[in-house]
């Protein structure tokens, strides 16, 4: 299990599109990923479009995403989806500025 905490720093925060981005990429590996607003207790699915936008999350929040691999073959594919939604996430803001 790794986990990392990313700042949300698009305009619009988590709403329909970004979620969708966030669940692409996650299919794409075979871990899986929870995620958690940071000061809250709810953690949701990151395969699940739903369940991440009812986190509510605006520009400038946190969340902690967490990729547990069910074996030791795919811990490597951890570091790998956490990196892959980093970029997404802070650097490159959901393409969306």
């Amino acid at each position: 299990m790794k986990e990392i905490i990313v700042e949300i720093k698009n305009e619009q925060g988590l709403h329909v599109r970004p979620s969708g981005q966030i669940v692409n990429i996650a299919k794409k590996y075979n871990v899986t990923l929870e995620i958690e607003k940071v000061g809250e207790n709810e953690i949701v699915d990151g395969k699940n479009v739903f369940g991440i936008m009812t986190l509510g999350v605006a520009k400038g929040e946190k969340l902690k995403l967490r990729a547990i691999s069910e074996n030791v073959e795919n811990m490597e594919e951890e570091g790998k989806l956490l990196e892959e939604l980093r970029r997404m996430i802070e650097i490159d803001k959901f393409f969306e500025e």
